[in-house]
C-alpha cells in the first residue's frame, strides 16, 4: 500500500530513528503484538506458512516496530513525532529482523489504517548521494487507541537482552574484532548502567515546556535536539568506521537538554551541579606537540562581539571535523555571518583564528574530529569509572559530567586524576 503523501516537511524532519533494541517488557505490550500480528496475518497473503525460524523473526521485527511507535507516543516533548525507518538490509546484518518482514508489517499497518508516514528517498547525482531521507511512520489515531485500550504505557518499553552496549557502524572491509581497551570498557558501562537503572533522574514539568517551545521554534540544530523523554537512562558507545573513530557514550535522555535546563536536573531528588573540561579538542591537539595549552583559543584579537567566542567553538569544529583538502576555505553560513562583529567579513575572521592555532593546523581539513571523539570517550570512561568506585553516580555529557552537588569535590578530583594520568598534565576543570 502506498503511503499518503505527508505536506508538513517541517515534521517529517522531527524523527526519532528506529532503535532495534527497544521491546516491550510487559505483558501488556506482548498481548499488543500478538493483536497486532493476528490483524496482519489475514491481510499480509503467504504462498506458505512461516518456518519457526521465520516465525520468531517476524514476532522480533513487530515488536521492534511497535516498540518504537510507542516511543514516539509517549515522547514528552513531541508526541506526533515519526520513527525514521531504514529498509536498507545491511543495517539488519546480524540482527534477529528482516528488512523484508519490515516492508510487509509498514504496507500492512497503512492498509489496517494504524500508521500514516511517507516513504524514503534518495537523490544521487553521478552515484554519490545528495540528499535523502529515509520513511517516516507514525502511530494513527486508531493505534494509539490501541495502546490505551490495553494499558500500554511508556514504561512498558524497554531494552532488549540482546542488546550490547558496544557499537561499531560502517565497519570498514577488514576492521579487526574489538580490541582489548574497548572490551575492557564494556565493564563500566555495564556498572554504570546498573547504577542508572536503580536511580531517578528529574526535571520540574516547567523545563519540558520551554524544551517544547525551543522544539517548536526550530531553535536546537538537529544533532542537539531532544529526541527523547526520560525514558532513556541506559548508555551505549558508538564507534563509527572502526576502532580508533567515535566511541563516544549515548543513550541518556539528558545529552541533549539544553544546558541552562541540565541545571535544573535532580537524581533522587538531590540537586546537581556539572563540571567539564575547559576547551578540551583543542588541548588535545596542542598536547600532541608538546605545548600546554594556557590561553582561549575561541577568541580572536580584534573580532569582539557577545557572540564571537562561539563563533569560534563551532569555526574550530567544523575546521576538524571536516575532510578538505583546502581546510581553511570555509563558506560564511547566515549564523556565522549573524555571530561576527558589524562590519568584519568571516574570511577575514577565518584567516585571523587559524593563524592562532598554527601549531595544530595540520589537522585542519583531516576529519580528525572523530578520532578525538575516541579520546574524549576514553577519557569519560575514566572518569565514571573512578566516580563509580567511590559509588558516585555521574551522568556524561561527552566532555561534562553531572553529580549531586554533595560529590562536586569528588567530580573534581576525579577528571583531574583521569586527564594526568593520559596527558601527564592538569587539565582546566570549570
Amino acid at each position: 500500500m502506498v503511503l499518503a503523501f505527508i505536506r508538513d516537511r517541517a515534521a517529517l524532519e522531527r524523527s526519532i530513528p528506529l532503535d532495534t533494541s527497544r521491546v516491550f517488557i510487559d505483558a501488556k505490550g506482548e498481548r499488543l503484538v500478538e493483536s497486532i500480528g493476528a490483524l496482519l496475518q489475514e491481510i499480509v497473503h503467504r504462498e506458505r506458512a512461516f518456518r519457526p525460524a521465520d516465525q520468531v523473526r517476524w514476532r522480533n521485527t513487530l515488536e521492534v516496530l511497535i516498540a518504537n511507535l510507542a516511543l514516539a507516543v509517549f515522547n514528552r516533548v513531541d508526541s506526533r513525532r515519526f520513527v525514521g525507518i531504514s529498509f536498507n538490509a545491511n543495517d539488519y546484518s546480524g540482527t534477529p529482523h528482516s528488512v523484508r518482514m519490515l516492508a510487509r508489517m509498514r504496507d500492512g499497518l497503512a492498509e489496517l489504517g494504524l500508521v500514516e508516514g511517507q516513504h524514503g528517498y534518495r537523490r544521487t547525482v553521478e552515484k554519490q548521494v545528495q540528499h535523502g531521507r529515509r520513511t517516516r511512520l507514525r502511530a494513527t489515531a486508531a493505534l494509539r487507541n490501541m495502546f490505551a485500550e490495553n494499558g500500554v504505557t511508556r514504561a512498558a518499553i524497554g531494552w532488549s537482552e540482546r542488546r550490547d552496549v558496544i557499537i561499531l557502524r560502517q565497519a570498514a572491509i577488514g576492521t579487526p574484532l574489538e580490541p582489548s581497551d574497548v572490551r575492557a570498557s564494556r565493564s563500566i558501562l555495564l556498572r554504570q548502567n546498573e547504577r542508572l537503572g536503580s536511580v531517578h533522574i528529574g526535571i520540574p514539568d516547567d523545563a519540558w515546556a520551554r524544551i517544547a517551545d525551543r522544539y517548536y521554534g526550530n531553535d536546537d540544530d538537529a544533532e542537539e535536539r531532544l529526541v527523547a523523554g526520560e525514558e532513556g537512562t541506559q548508555l551505549y558507545r558508538i564507534f563509527k568506521g572502526d576502532w580508533q573513530s567515535g566511541g563516544r557514550l549515548y543513550g541518556g535522555w539528558w545529552i541533549n537538554l539544553p544546558k541552562a535546563e541540565r541545571k535544573l536536573l535532580t537524581l533522587d531528588g538531590e540537586p546537581v551541579i556539572e563540571r567539564d573540561y575547559a576547551r578540551l579538542h583543542p588541548t588535545l591537539l596542542f598536547a600532541r606537540v608538546g605545548q600546554q595549552l594556557d590561553h582561549d583559543v575561541y577568541s580572536v584579537e580584534g573580532f569582539v562581539g557577545p557572540q564571537v567566542r562561539e563563533l569560534g567553538k563551532r569555526t574550530f569544529n567544523r575546521l576538524v571535523n571536516r575532510t578538505s583538502s583546502s581546510p581553511m576555505r570555509l563558506a560564511a553560513t547566515a549564523l556565522d555571518r549573524a555571530q561576527l562583529p558589524p562590519g568584519a567579513r568571516f574570511h577575514d575572521y577565518v584567516a585571523a583564528f587559524t593563524a592562532q592555532l598554527e601549531p595544530i593546523a595540520r589537522w585542519f581539513g583531516s576529519g580528525e574530529g572523530v578520532r578525538l571523539q575516541r579520546e574524549d570517550s576514553d577519557l569519560a570512561l575514566a572518569v565514571l569509572d573512578r566516580l563509580l568506585d567511590q559509588n558516585v553516580l555521574a551522568l556524561p555529557v561527552h566532555d561534562s559530567f553531572i553529580v549531586p552537588r554533595r560529590f562536586d569535590r569528588q567530580l573534581t578530583e576525579a577528571m583531574e586524576e583521569a586527564f594526568r594520568g593520559k596527558y601527564s598534565f592538569s587539565p582546566t576543570v570549570r
